[in-house]
Order: C-alpha cells, then sequence, then structure tokens
C-alpha cells in the first residue's frame, strides 16, 4: 500500500494540464457551430480504403464546411495498418504490446506486465522502430527505445502502424523497421464518466488474484468552446506466473511483482472558425522488480518517473491556401536502478518543437513542409553529463496525373550531434476499380543513441563517440486488391543495411562499433473482411529471410540475424451479436536463432487468446479475457520464462 500511495503521489505532483489537437474532430463541430459537408479534394481517387479497411488512412483529404475550409493530409504511397479505439476496446487488453502482437508484430518479451516487451518490425530491433504519439516523436534519446507501459490504453483513439522505412508524414523521420503512431483520445460534447476495473489471476493457488487495475476518466466542458479531459490508471501486478523449468518441472517466477500508474490530462480551446489550442500532460510512475534469468537468484528494482507535457497549436485554413500545425513539447524521464547494492541514477530531459504546414488548392499538387527540433540533456551514472542538440528538415511533394496516377516524393535532412545525413525518398501510386499497385524506394539512417555513444562501466567497457550512423537503402512494391469478395493487400520487400552499431573488441576495450552489414528480403499480406455486419475476419502474415554479409567473421558470414522468426502471422476474428462481442486471436512466431553463429534455435510457439463482453445494458459492460488458451510452454527469450493460461475479468462503466 505505500508504494501504491508513493506512486500516487509521484504521479500527481507531476501532473499538469494538457496538449493536442492535430485536426478538428466531428465530435466538436457543434460545439463551434458548423456541421460537415463533404466536398471532392484534391487528388480525389488516390485515396485508398473503401473496402479495403485494413489499410484505411485518415478521413478524406479535404472536408468544406459552412464556416470553415480544411485540409487533412492523406498519404499516397504509405500504407498504414489502423485499430480504432473501439477495437483496441473490445479485446479487453492491459497493455500495447499485446495488441502489436496481435496485429502481427514479434514482441521479443522479458516477461508480462510492466517487464520488458519490444516490438521487432521486419527483422529490425525496436530501437529503429519511430513512436509517435499526437505528432511528437517519443523515442528515449537514451536507450533509442519506448515504453509501451507507460501509457493508458483506454486513453487511445488509435494506432496506426506503417512497416518500413518509406513515410509521407512530416511529423517524424529515420525510421529503419517502421512507424506507430498513436493518437490520444480529445474531447467529447456534454460530460461524460468512464471507468475500468479488472483482476487478473495466473491459476497459481499461491496468488489466486495477481493482478488488479483501475481506470477512471472524465470528459467536460468549461465552456462551450473549451473542453477537459483526464484519466487515471493504477496497477499493482505480482506476477507470479506458473511455467514449465529447465528441469521439466512446475516453477513460479518471483520478483518481478511491478506497481505503476498513469494520468493524463488535457485543455482544449477552439476559436476562430476552427482554430484551437491545446495542452496535454501524460505522466507515469512505476515500481518495478526486474527478475533476472531463470535460473538466478538476482534481480534488479527499477524506478520510473516520466513526463510529456506538450503545447498544441493548430490552424486547419489559413485563407483556404494552407494549414499549419505546431507542437512544443518536454518530455522528461527519470530512472532510478539498483542490483546487488550497485545503484544507478538516469536524468533525461528533452525539449522539442514540431511545426509542420501543407500546401493545398491545388488539384495537380500538394506541398508539405515540417521542422523538428529538439535538444536533449543527459545526466546519467552510467552515460555521464551530456546535451545533444537533432534537427530534422522535411518537404514532401505529390502529384497527381488525374485520377489513377500519383507520385510522392518525401526529402529530409537529419541532424544529431555531429552526425548528419540526407534521406531521399520517391514512391508511386497506380490506382485501377480492381487493383492499385504501390511502388516506393527510400533511404535508411539510424543514429547512435546516448548508451551508444557514452557509456561507461568500467575501463575495459565503454561507449564510442566516434560512431557514424547505421545506414542502407530499401524498396517495396504493393499490391492492393479491391472491390473482390476477400480485398487484401500483398507486399514484397528488400532492404540493405550496413554500419550496423555492434558491440565487439577494439584495442583491449569492449565497445559498440560499425562493422555489421546484411540483407533483408520478406513478404507481407494483409486481409480483412466483414461477412453479414456479424462476423470480421482480420489476418496478417509475413515471411522474412536475411543474412549477415560482414566478411571478417567467418563464423557469422552468411547466417542469420537472431532473434528474427522467418515466419510471424496473426488472425482476430471478431464475433458481433446483439448481446455480445466476442474477439478471437491467434498469434504465431517462427523458428528464431539465439545468436548470430546459428548453433541453437528457440522453437516455434502459436498463442491463442480470446475476449468476450456483454452488452446487454447501456453502462455497464461485464467482460472476460482469456491468454494463452491451450496453456503453452513458450520463451520469447531465452532463459525468461513466459506465462501459461490466465484469465481476466473486468467491468466497464460509461455514463
Amino acid at each position: 500500500m505505500k508504494k501504491i500511495l508513493v506512486i500516487i503521489f509521484a504521479l500527481f505532483s507531476g501532473f499538469c494540464y494538457a496538449q493536442n489537437e492535430q485536426a478538428l474532430r466531428a465530435a466538436t463541430e457543434p460545439a463551434v457551430g458548423v456541421a460537415q459537408d463533404q466536398s471532392p479534394p484534391a487528388g480525389e481517387g488516390l485515396e485508398r480504403g473503401g473496402d479495403f479497411p485494413l489499410l484505411q488512412e485518415d478521413s478524406a483529404p479535404q472536408a468544406k464546411l459552412p464556416h470553415l475550409f480544411t485540409y487533412v493530409d492523406s498519404p499516397v504511397v504509405e500504407q498504414r495498418q489502423i485499430y480504432t479505439a473501439d477495437e483496441i476496446e473490445k479485446m479487453h487488453i492491459a497493455d500495447l504490446p499485446s495488441l502489436f502482437q496481435a496485429a502481427g508484430i514479434q514482441i521479443l518479451s522479458y516477461g508480462t506486465y510492466g517487464l520488458e516487451q519490444k516490438p521487432s518490425i521486419r527483422g529490425f530491433t525496436d530501437e529503429t522502430v519511430r513512436v509517435v504519439i499526437d505528432g511528437v516523436c517519443v523515442n528515449n534519446p537514451q536507450y533509442g527505445t519506448f515504453d509501451f507501459t507507460t501509457l493508458n490504453v483506454n486513453d487511445i483513439e488509435k494506432i496506426e502502424i506503417v512497416r518500413g522505412g518509406f513515410t509521407e508524414s512530416i511529423s517524424a523521420e529515420d525510421a529503419v523497421a517502421g512507424f506507430i503512431y498513436i493518437t490520444t483520445k480529445k474531447q467529447a460534447i456534454g460530460h461524460s464518466f468512464f471507468s475500468d476495473i479488472f483482476a487478473k489471476t495466473f491459476f497459481n493457488k499461491n496468488m489466486p488474484v495477481d493482478m488488479v487495475s483501475l481506470a477512471f476518466g472524465y470528459n467536460g466542458q468549461f465552456s462551450e468552446n473549451t473542453f477537459f479531459k483526464s484519466n487515471i490508471k493504477l496497477t499493482e501486478a505480482q506476477n507470479k506466473y506458473l511455467y514449465k523449468t529447465y528441469k521439466n518441472t512446475t516453477g513460479e517466477r518471483k520478483n518481478s511483482d511491478v506497481y505503476d500508474g498513469q494520468v493524463s490530462s488535457r485543455v482544449s480551446h477552439f476559436f476562430s472558425n476552427g482554430s484551437s489550442w491545446s495542452i496535454n500532460d501524460i505522466a507515469y510512475a512505476g515500481y518495478k522488480n526486474t527478475p533476472n534469468v531463470e535460473t538466478s537468484i538476482a534481480n534488479g528494482i527499477q524506478q520510473d518517473y516520466d513526463n510529456n507535457l506538450s503545447f498544441n497549436l493548430n490552424f486547419p485554413s489559413i485563407n483556404r491556401f494552407c494549414s499549419m500545425n505546431n507542437t512544443t513539447s518536454w518530455i522528461s524521464s527519470t530512472r532510478f536502478y539498483e542490483e546487488n547494492g550497485a545503484e544507478s541514477k538516469h536524468y533525461l530531459n528533452t525539449v522539442s518543437n514540431v511545426h509542420e504546414i501543407n500546401f493545398f488548392g491545388n488539384s495537380f499538387l500538394n506541398e508539405s513542409l515540417g521542422m523538428n527540433l529538439a535538444v536533449s540533456h543527459l545526466n546519467s551514472t552510467d552515460d555521464g553529463i551530456h546535451t545533444i542538440f537533432s534537427a530534422s528538415l522535411k518537404e514532401t511533394t505529390k502529384l497527381f496525373f488525374g485520377r489513377h496516377f500519383a507520385v510522392s516524393l518525401p526529402q529530409a535532412i537529419k541532424v544529431s550531434g555531429k552526425n548528419a545525413a540526407f534521406l531521399p525518398k520517391i514512391g508511386f501510386s497506380a490506382d485501377f476499380f480492381y487493383l492499385e499497385i504501390l511502388l516506393n524506394g527510400y533511404r535508411m539512417i539510424q543514429f547512435p543513441n546516448m548508451d551508444d555513444l557514452y557509456w561507461a562501466e568500467s575501463d575495459t567497457t565503454s561507449g564510442n563517440p566516434n560512431l557514424k550512423p547505421e545506414k542502407g537503402w530499401g524498396a517495396e512494391i504493393t499490391f492492393n486488391a479491391k472491390n473482390i469478395f476477400i480485398p487484401f493487400s500483398m507486399c514484397f520487400y528488400t532492404n540493405y543495411y550496413e554500419q550496423k552499431i555492434q558491440w565487439a573488441q577494439n584495442s583491449k576495450k569492449w565497445m559498440p562499433q560499425n562493422i555489421a552489414s546484411a540483407f533483408y528480403a520478406g513478404m507481407n499480406i494483409s486481409a480483412e473482411k466483414t461477412f453479414f455486419e456479424v462476423v470480421t475476419l482480420r489476418g496478417n502474415f509475413e515471411y522474412l529471410y536475411n543474412i549477415l554479409l560482414d566478411e571478417s567473421n567467418k563464423l557469422t558470414y552468411k547466417k542469420h540475424i537472431m532473434w528474427t522468426p522467418d515466419i510471424v502471422a496473426s488472425v482476430i476474428i471478431n464475433l458481433h451479436l446483439s448481446v455480445a462481442d466476442i474477439n478471437f486471436e491467434a498469434n504465431y512466431t517462427g523458428k528464431r536463432y539465439t545468436s548470430n553463429m546459428n548453433l541453437y534455435y528457440v522453437k516455434p510457439y502459436c498463442l491463442f487468446n480470446a475476449s468476450a463482453e456483454l452488452t446487454l445494458w447501456t453502462h455497464c459492460i461485464p467482460y472476460l479475457r482469456i491468454d494463452n488458451i491451450l496453456n503453452t510452454d513458450y520463451i520469447s527469450i531465452p532463459d525468461y520464462p513466459m506465462p501459461r493460461a490466465s484469465l481476466t475479468a473486468g467491468i466497464k462503466a460509461k455514463w
């Protein structure tokens, strides 16, 4: 109880009012006295979607209102795998890695809730996946990653996943594996209240109720044009799940309890026929016991205190010529870690400004410009005290040739510390009644993180301040079959990557170096179909082939890259009945080698999950979720056991 009180105090001490409104939502339009009236957009016929909802983009590029002309940029070549708030809610998941796994993305997991779970797309690590929340990239400059536990699932409006390094978006750049765009929920008309309370068991008689979570949310209005939203979530998870040990007996995972909480708050105000400003704050505090490998009795204690405060100013139309969006944010990440009496402290603060402008009104040409400036200051026990300035300038030109053809030319310059890179891209779209063909090529860049540059654990192990960016080239060709019985998408991709950073011995010291190169090739197939407005089937299949090309290391030359599965597949089936919604998930992860020498591998595994909710009542929704229905023994990382079957029971209330 003391730990919970400490977390609550930490959350509210960092609690501030909050941010961002990138586009005017239809729900807020009555508050500003307008009603939406769609009009033919520039480049109409190039917007994908229709009977292919899996790759649906945002709303139509233009919407003409009685007192407002708005413009929402629509990608020409970039495809996004989208999950809405309603779809996420029906899955009844505790954290976002569960969603990514259901979407057909490999998760490198060291345990369950609160412990490290990292998405890997197309065989690339999570450091190469850019996470963008409400238009701001939130990857940690020290580690290069993002902790998805810090987000409240109930506060998410939409998740958009882009596979590969081609993006037309101005708000993000320099991804190698792909992008994960997260849009948080905005304001709603009137006053409403939401709660979600659930408990989870791993069927461990020593811990019948292993996890308890409480979430509450409120939406309200200060005035006709001013809105307020706030959410809070508190979770206690012992994570004492049962697993099959290396001795073929049943063991209990210990020293893995997590106590954490999230608070988010937003104030939004609309003025001048749809323009808006908003302030948003997302705060997180977590106290986590991080267990080591199965055979070890050592474990660490990790405390995380994060805060993301941002201010957004949005002009959806200026003289019916352009739209402008500006977001200024302060992201603070503090971590205390202790293991075997040794303690480390890490204080990281990043201030950034993202400015975007879209020019429209021409049926042949659309132009977008964006600039991102950021300063990161790190005070770390392991890395020392350092400040890094980074900036990116991006311009995207879209050319439309009638209703069937378009060309996209995103170009960017990226600077981080003393490293700089130019990232050219080109994409082509040909859209017909039954088939759409997308072809693109792009430059890939991954800048070293602050741990790579400045790590100073001992005299024999250190970072390398002379590291260069990882780099490579990628290309894709995609066929979207539409207006047929089951619409589907088939994408073939290839990447060549070099100067990859790996730890190796140099001058009697272990340090990261630009020494590895590799070739990737793969195929991704996605499909979605609703039958009789009752059953929705959604599937994703990916095959990946890769080899290492560093000839100086004969032990790994032409071997497969460790941790990259040959096949990742997923199926989601949703059954919508008058009294209930039932969701079924199947996730398959193929063979993965445990080292680049390919001597040993982790066996493939398939997990089956299901969830169901009763919709008999308007304001009260009870639900159940079962994970790992077949009680499968599996591991994601060797020597880090994963849980068997678990049952979650909860109830949601809305009024």
